[in-house]
């Protein structure tokens, strides 16, 4: 059975005569010349409906892109702000919107230990934005080589997360890898541990 089509916007482009183009990775499905989809999250975590109107693979147009392609797509616009970390999907998905997720991350370098509070740039595909440590379970600190569960919360707009997705976290020297095990979907009541926090 054929998954639905999920793209990653990579960048955005406004071309004379053709409009709005994006440039990306196809990570599942099948994208083909004239599919409806939708496109966001939005700063609200709104998604926009859209309209794939012609593709381009190694700059030579084409009619259908599959997944692990990168492929540019020209797409309809009804004055939509697009931005690198934006996801294209079919429109019968509920993307897994969060604020809210909980990653297993090891800690490669830090220069003494990374506690609650602690802020860094967080890298899960195209997605590039700050986000804030809530909490790190059973743990109050950790350190060099230690690895553990941890809360996060982006700083500025919810994201499109996947668990499973591959977690990088850099600020200055600091550097720490894992795994994304757990999101909280937007809209939805939060875990009991981080009830506390208002977005």
């Amino acid at each position: 059975m054929q998954k639905p089509a999920e793209f990653q916007i990579d960048e955005t482009f406004h071309v004379p005569d053709v409009g709005l183009v994006v440039s990306g990775i196809l990570t599942s499905g099948v994208i083909h010349e004239g599919d409806k989809l939708q496109v966001g999250p939005s700063d609200n975590g709104r998604f926009d409906s859209t309209q794939v109107l012609s593709l381009h693979r190694h700059k030579v147009p084409s009619r259908v892109v599959r997944a692990c392609e990168s492929a540019t797509l020209a797409i309809s616009s009804q004055n939509i702000p697009l931005r690198k970390g934006m996801v294209l999907i079919s429109q019968q998905v509920r993307p897994p919107i969060c604020y809210y997720f909980q990653a297993k991350i090891q800690v490669l370098f830090h220069e003494t230990s990374i506690c609650s509070g602690f802020q860094a740039s967080v890298y899960i595909g195209n997605i590039r934005q700050t986000a804030t440590i809530l909490g790190i379970m059973g743990k109050s600190s950790l350190s060099v080589n230690e690895t553990a569960s941890v809360i996060f919360k982006f700083i500025q707009r919810p994201e499109c997360v996947h668990p499973g997705s591959k977690i990088l976290l850099r600020v200055g020297q600091t550097k720490a890898v894992g795994r994304v095990t757990q999101v909280f979907l937007f809209g939805d009541n939060l875990p009991l541990k981080v009830s506390p926090i208002h977005q």
